[in-house]
């Protein structure tokens, strides 16, 4: 190309911007691909400190390239002689072949840091493309913005007017500190990185992409908008006032319609709610009734009634008793479209039928919580969380005595369990409904063989990775299995792995607990806080050692024989520990004696002392 000789002679006259813009460009890079980080999505939270730095960088270097392109080429001069037709090619091709490089390192950069990334988390193509597609999206977005700005104030400076540049280049300067501050909160900027949550959780981030790019989008044109105002417009007063009026028109929107889709407020309103709710509880013992069935399911997250579920009644049920999770209310009752008189207490739900032979329950709208998000970009309803009606009357959260708040998985008895996955809304229509799970976000499924995976997409991993969890899973079953003859009988040792679901537990609960996992004939349930330490480990690998605590407990619902056994079994099957079951009994009720005497026996003393301590607790019981 003709135009590249002549980039490369204006290129080479901007050494102190190239030397500036590969130093911005080396920090970037080490600092995002730090391999010391604890979530793979970290790298985001950089944004608050590169973002303001970069976009004044490429905006100078920028300015400075685009100014040397068009004063090169007089376009009034060569129009006059005739020289060359139409030379406004010859700059457009240049503005273009620059505009191309720029983008091909962005593209670079982002590769390089997915790159190290993923090696540093051994992982696979799936995280590369998030980390990517991350970059894009919060680091190279507001640098296109950034260019394009300087392209604009280098035409009107060259072709139009010196103080319609620097006019523009101030409201320009005045919009971007702005909304650099909303987005960033350049207030607070500090040498620290403060406050994760917000930035790098899954219901404030990764579900939120869509709106995110829209509203960098919207911004670029709104500068475009602004260049073709003080281009066409002659009276620079008119001008910045137009350019002001749109400015802030488009800010303003553009930042309410953002705020609206992040729900930080209320699902923290809501949190505070179900732990006073829980915290008040009275423990009862209300017999829950047999005498209804689930026959269809009506999910839809933004509609008044985001759950609707049809039940069937026994022609003679005088009284219907369920159980659900306390995180959901029932707004109204309808059956043949009248209302039913019901009364819910907590979890547990009484309706009076009135001979009805079917009726519909309506939940009330909200968002849910952060334990059980429930919009339009993030769904999270496990079967677990027992969130449709249940015949018994479950525990679904707890209040240790140190006042943390836990989800606590009880599950019942599942012959299958449906994963509908992705979907905006959804339906389902039948009878005998087992354990359903409506999940939608930044969560990834997989197959391995006959097994089912869905996992949180920063915990993405190879595939290999996966295979060896569920042969851990396997190994541990089967030593359980051969140390409690009362388990052979339990579904746990007859069923094979079906389902894996790693998902992220919520940042106000406590980062460790015993409750942290869910089964149920064969359908494993890990919630991992995204702040574990995850790094050059897969979490795969961390899930190893936590299962080895989390399973014991579901089965035998016993603390101080949970721990000797994940002892037994790390040692018994080599599992390689980061230090969770030492965390995890912290605050237990277990002597140091008798750990350290515990942990001083052989592994066939430690089988022996294991089924003793399991006989004495089943005769207690």
């Amino acid at each position: 190309m003709k135009s590249l000789p002549i980039l490369s002679r204006i290129v080479l006259s901007l050494k102190i911007d190239l030397v500036l813009i590969s130093l911005f460009s080396c920090i970037l890079i080490i600092y995002c691909s730090n391999p010391y980080v604890i979530n793979p999505t970290e790298f985001i939270l950089y944004t608050k400190y590169f973002i303001p730095v970069g976009f004044f960088v490429w905006l100078l270097a920028s300015f400075r390239f685009h100014l040397l392109i068009t004063k090169s080429t007089p376009l009034k001069w060569l129009a006059i002689n005739e020289l060359i037709q139409k030379p406004i090619r010859i700059v457009i091709k240049q503005i273009s072949v620059a505009f191309i490089c720029f983008l091909t390192l962005q593209i670079l950069i982002a590769g390089i840091i997915a790159s190290v990334i993923v090696i540093n988390f051994s992982s696979g193509f799936d995280l590369f493309k998030l980390i990517f597609v991350l970059y894009l999206i919060y680091f190279a977005l507001p640098f296109i913005w950034s260019w394009f700005t300087g392209l604009f104030i280098g035409i009107i400076y060259t072709y139009y007017s010196h103080k319609k540049a620097i006019l523009f280049f101030g409201i320009s300067l005045l919009w971007i500190v702005w909304v650099l501050s909303l987005e960033y909160e350049l207030i607070s900027f500090s040498i620290f990185i403060e406050n994760r949550w917000p930035y790098i959780d899954p219901l404030y981030n990764l579900t939120t992409l869509k709106n995110n790019v829209i509203v960098k989008l919207i911004y670029l044109t709104c500068s475009i908008g602004v260049c073709f105002v003080f281009i066409k417009i002659r009276r620079s007063s008119i001008g910045f006032t137009l350019s002001a009026i749109l400015i802030i028109f488009v800010s303003f929107t553009s930042y309410n319609v953002q705020s609206k889709s992040w729900h930080y407020e209320n699902l923290l309103a809501n949190d505070y709610k179900l732990y006073q709710q829980i915290k008040d509880k009275v423990q009862d013992n209300i017999k829950m009734t047999d005498n209804w069935r689930v026959m269809g399911i009506k999910i839809e997250a933004m509609s008044q009634y985001p759950i609707q579920i049809e039940l069937t009644i026994d022609e003679k049920a005088d009284v219907v008793r369920f159980s659900i999770n306390e995180q959901f209310s029932i707004a109204q009752i309808e059956s043949d479209e009248k209302n039913l008189a019901f009364e819910q207490q907590g979890s547990i739900v009484e309706v009076e039928p009135n001979g009805a032979q079917s009726m519909i329950l309506y939940y009330k709208n909200t968002v849910g919580t952060s334990f059980y998000p429930l919009m339009s970009n993030a769904i999270l309803l496990p079967f677990s969380a027992n969130w449709y009606p249940q015949p018994t009357n479950l525990t679904h959260y707890t209040i240790d005595p140190s006042g943390n708040f836990h989800v606590n998985f009880e599950t019942r008895h599942c012959e299958q369990v449906e994963i509908v996955f992705g979907e905006e809304d959804y339906s389902w229509e039948g009878d005998n409904l087992d354990c359903l799970s409506i999940i939608k976000g930044a969560y990834k499924q997989i197959e391995i063989q006959e097994m089912k995976m869905l996992v949180y997409q920063p915990f993405l991993t190879r595939k290999k990775n996966y295979i060896e969890l569920q042969d851990r899973l396997v190994s541990i079953r089967s030593e359980l299995c051969n140390l409690f003859n009362n388990l052979k009988d339990g579904d746990y040792c007859e069923e094979d792995i079906q389902t894996i679901t790693i998902i992220p537990k919520s940042l106000n609960e406590n980062p460790l607990s015993l409750y942290d996992g869910a089964i149920s004939n064969g359908n494993f349930t890990f919630y991992v806080n995204p702040f574990l330490d995850v790094n050059h480990k897969p979490v795969t690998a961390h899930i190893e050692e936590l299962s080895t605590f989390l399973i014991p407990y579901r089965l035998l619902e016993e603390e101080q024989l949970s721990y000797f056994i994940s002892l037994y079994l790390i040692e018994k099957l080599d599992i390689e520990s980061f230090g969770y079951l030492e965390w995890v009994m912290e605050g237990a009720s277990i002597t140091s004696e008798e750990w350290s005497g515990f942990a001083g026996l052989t592994i066939e003393e430690k089988e022996k002392e294991l089924v003793q301590m399991a006989t004495k607790i089943r005769r207690r019981d």
